[in-house]
């Protein structure tokens, strides 16, 4: 199975191990995640982002920005303009709304910020994520250049996710967005069911 998806994983927004925390983050990108996101309901996440981005060299590093408020667009700048730098231009920032938000989508692109929105209908966007059930929920493919991520929830197995990949990916996604797991890194690497064929013909 030879496929283009690509896969995000959302990183709880807090820890209590900072090297087990970071070490989750360089396994993710050594397994081949393609962005790492977080929210910014706890820690600063613009610290935790450039802590992430001090010890990883490829994967993308993206914040969730939902308490917009907390984050007044003067304010926005120098730290995203700081882990603009620290990233080597890896950042990406998600909010709900660009009309409403319209100052700080201005300050987070001055900062060198990629921009993914919540809604389909905003095409100003680099992408767009949207929280689905099912492959069959995606809108279809623009000829835009706008990227579309579905968020989902993490499948239970090896098969299953092999599954979730292959319809997402049929369906026109350019990636999906999985939180976190203790599999996930194994899923990552090892995407394909286990075949046990050789096994079966070796038994009989």
């Amino acid at each position: 199975m030879t496929l283009v998806l690509r896969v995000a994983v959302a990183l709880p927004a807090s820890f209590d191990d900072v090297g087990e925390y970071l070490a989750d983050a360089t396994a993710l990108e050594a397994a081949g995640a393609d962005m790492i996101w977080l929210d910014d309901s706890a820690l600063d996440p613009w610290v935790v982002l450039g802590g992430i981005a001090a010890v990883t060299h490829r994967v993308g590093l993206g914040c969730m920005l939902a308490s917009a408020g907390a984050f007044p667009p003067s304010s926005l700048g120098p730290p995203v303009a700081a882990l603009h730098k620290l990233s080597r231009g890896r950042i990406v920032v998600a909010v709900s709304d660009q009309e409403k938000l319209a100052e700080h989508v201005a300050a987070l692109r001055a900062a060198g910020a990629r921009i993914f929105t919540t809604s389909a209908q905003e095409k100003a966007a680099d992408g767009v994520i949207l929280r689905v059930d099912s492959a069959h929920q995606l809108p279809s493919k623009s000829d835009s250049e706008l990227e579309m991520w579905a968020s989902i929830a993490a499948p239970q197995d090896r098969e299953s996710w092999a599954q979730v990949l292959s319809s997402y990916d049929a369906a026109g996604a350019s990636g999906v967005i999985v939180p976190w797991s203790a599999r996930l890194v194994d899923l990552l690497r090892n995407p394909e069911p286990d075949d046990r064929t050789d096994l079966l013909i070796s038994t009989g």
